[in-house]
């Protein structure tokens, strides 16, 4: 599995449980983030391979960085294109 930093920075450091925001307040966060031209073009770039990168755990990665535990791949992905994915790239739903 490649490593993503951005994505698991934004994973455990918006939206991990030991923050404390709930999910409208992360989604915030993330987006005030996402202001930042060179984060937005990395994490946009991350994005696009993770989604397409059939090596990755969502659940092993959303459990590392303590956002949610999931029991299977397709409701890991789910949640981190809701998270991720949905957050910063809005007119692809």
């Amino acid at each position: 599995m490649e490593s993503y930093k951005l994505i698991q920075s934004v994973l455990g450091g918006i939206y991990g449980a030991q923050v404390g925001l709930d999910d409208d307040e992360a989604i915030a966060a993330f987006k005030m983030d996402l202001q930042q031209p060179e984060f937005r073009k990395g994490i946009e770039k991350e994005l696009k391979q993770a989604f397409s990168d059939p090596s990755i755990s969502w659940v092993k990665l959303m459990d590392e960085c303590e956002v949610a535990y999931f029991d299977t791949e397709e409701d890991a992905k789910s949640f981190a294109k809701e998270l991720l994915w949905d957050v910063v790239f809005p007119k692809t739903r």
